[in-house]
């Protein structure tokens, strides 16, 4: 998906340590934006290396975001199906 949008919110990169399934420690890192393409708000993240590299965007410019929708069922811990829609940033300009 490609959209043309303004960025209401950027937030800092966060960075966490996971085990993969090797049982290596590892790092992930994201980082947040709030957008808008004056229809829709939404929220979508940037994540690995990118996340770290990415600086500041100017809020009063219009920006080019290419991304992709995610979509993940899951089961909580009472037992209840469940479902995750993620918006993942591939490249802000």
């Amino acid at each position: 998906m490609e959209k043309y949008v303004t960025i209401l919110h950027q937030y800092p990169p966060q960075s966490r340590t996971y085990t993969d399934r090797d049982g290596q420690s590892k790092i992930f890192h994201t980082r947040g934006f709030h957008l808008t393409d004056g229809i829709d708000e939404f929220y979508a993240e940037i994540q690995g290396e990118g996340a770290l590299s990415a600086g500041e965007f100017d809020p009063n410019m219009t920006h080019r975001v290419q991304c992709f929708l995610r979509a993940r069922r899951y089961t909580d811990k009472n037992g209840a199906e469940r479902f995750d829609n993620q918006i993942i940033i591939t490249k802000l300009i």
